[in-house]
């Protein structure tokens, strides 16, 4: 299971109204970040505020005043689609200090490793009586063939024997069964 990673809004310089020119202070450090649910934003200001908006609220700056101050405010991402923040004090707000974050659905775990097949047998099978034999032989397939194409490794071999000794085993294991 993915832990949620908790992010600090504007880095190190925390929430702050943007400088002039710089209204895409906010979109440019979001950019560089894939957001997921459960991870979490926190905004660290001084005598400023910050409240979620819906998506009307952020492009209009249309925004329900709160009290300045310093502090910060955390906010857990708890579903997907896109999230909207803007000071609460609309020139801020106009001047950029908005943010719009699309969050994603939690990535699936990663899938679990195969199982690692057990060792090769050196029991071989012979094709005339199926019975094992204690002498490696040619597997079947090689004994009579002539297509001419050759086994993409020298491992081929030994892990068809593996196979058939295994495949023989299972199908005693059943006939004794009946």
């Amino acid at each position: 299971m993915r832990m949620g990673k908790r992010y600090i809004v504007g880095g190190p310089d925390g929430w702050t109204k943007p400088p002039p020119g710089r209204m895409d202070m906010y979109a440019k450090w979001a950019a560089g970040i894939r957001f997921f649910v459960d991870d979490s934003i926190e905004f660290v200001y001084t005598n400023d505020s910050v409240i979620k908006v819906d998506k009307f609220g952020y492009y209009h700056c249309n925004v329900t005043a709160a009290p300045s101050g310093d502090g910060s405010a955390l906010f857990l991402l708890n579903k997907p689609g896109f999230a909207y923040f803007s000071c609460a004090d609309v020139k801020h707000c106009k001047m950029g200090q908005r943010l719009m974050i699309n969050v994603e659905a939690a990535p699936s775990p990663a899938p679990a490793p195969a199982p690692v097949p057990p060792p090769a047998s050196s029991i071989a099978i012979t094709p005339a009586t199926g019975a094992p034999s204690s002498s490696p032989g040619p597997a079947p397939e090689e004994a009579g063939s002539t297509s001419g194409a050759s086994p993409p490794s020298s491992l081929a071999p030994g892990l068809l024997l593996a196979f058939s000794a295994t495949a023989v085993a299972m199908m005693s294991s059943i006939l004794r069964e009946w």
